[in-house]
């Protein structure tokens, strides 16, 4: 019955609805509650008393299930090309591929949110744009990142704070840093794709304090990042870390060594960025 939770859930997002206007007085928002987080199962009657009130058929909300997993797939694959497009300031590709997301049909809440994550990478993927939003724009943007209901796009949410980390102050950032490590401090249950998520927001804050001179700020992140397995995945973040760890170690001659071979490796466009 979990999937049905999950559903009604995605449903509820589509039609932007919050759990009290969802459960219709069909049953209580706490039963409603627990059924879309997979801990109460709700009756067939119930459950089609609900669909009426929304004006959802059972065909329209069951529709095609391997469309859906298909096209969370394809999202996830664009996302992941999205994410090294903005780390190469690569505006072409930044704007062919929200093009592409924008042509994903149906727009599930997951797909409007990577939608809106896209958009939001776009306009603050690197220092300049950061630095000409007003206080009302960089407070949209944290708001943004922690609307209700995204909490199952959390691979989504943590490489959006890694791409404009810097429009919180340094200590709100460690704040938010510290609070995300210790949220996932037990490596082995992570999946790969959020370990990718946390290396990438790992790098981006450790090359932020770098930049201000709080060395001290390094260590615990790095300390993680070290921590994480060495798959293929994180082959280039991980270089990164090693990168970073040899600078605030005063081993600036290896750190050079190591821009070097990412260089010659076609990483030119990053290399020119790292430590202008």
């Amino acid at each position: 019955m979990n999937y049905i939770g999950k559903k009604l859930k995605s449903l509820r997002q589509e039609l932007g609805l919050t759990q009290t206007e969802m459960a219709a007085g069909v049953i209580s928002v706490s039963f409603y509650s627990k059924v879309e987080r997979g801990l109460n199962d709700i009756g067939v009657n119930d459950f089609l008393d609900i669909l009426q009130k929304h004006n959802v058929s059972p065909q329209n909300f069951f529709g095609d299930y391997k469309l859906e997993k298909d096209n969370k797939r394809k999202v996830t694959m664009l996302m992941h090309k999205f994410v090294r497009a903005a780390y190469n300031n690569d505006e072409n590709e930044i704007n062919n591929i929200i093009v592409e997301l924008k042509q994903v049909k149906p727009r599930t809440a997951f797909i409007k949110f990577s939608i809106v994550q896209a958009k939001l990478i776009k306009n603050t993927n690197n220092i300049n744009k950061i630095k000409s939003l007003n206080k009302n724009q960089k407070n949209e943007l944290k708001r943004a990142i922690f609307q209700k209901d995204t909490e199952e796009n959390e691979y989504h949410r943590i490489i959006l704070i890694a791409n404009i980390i810097q429009i919180y102050s340094l200590e709100e950032a460690t704040f938010l840093m510290n609070s995300i490590l210790r949220r996932y401090q037990k490596i082995d249950n992570l999946d790969k794709k959020l370990m990718l998520a946390l290396s990438v927001l790992i790098v981006n804050y450790v090359d932020w304090c770098y930049r201000r001179n709080k060395i001290e700020l390094c260590y615990k992140p790095l300390r993680y990042l070290e921590r994480l397995p060495n798959d293929i995945e994180l082959a280039f973040t991980k270089i990164m870390g090693l990168y970073f760890g040899e600078l605030i170690n005063g081993h600036k001659k290896k750190g050079e060594q190591i821009k070097e071979i990412l260089y010659e490796s076609g990483y030119k466009s990053i290399v020119k960025r790292m430590n202008k």
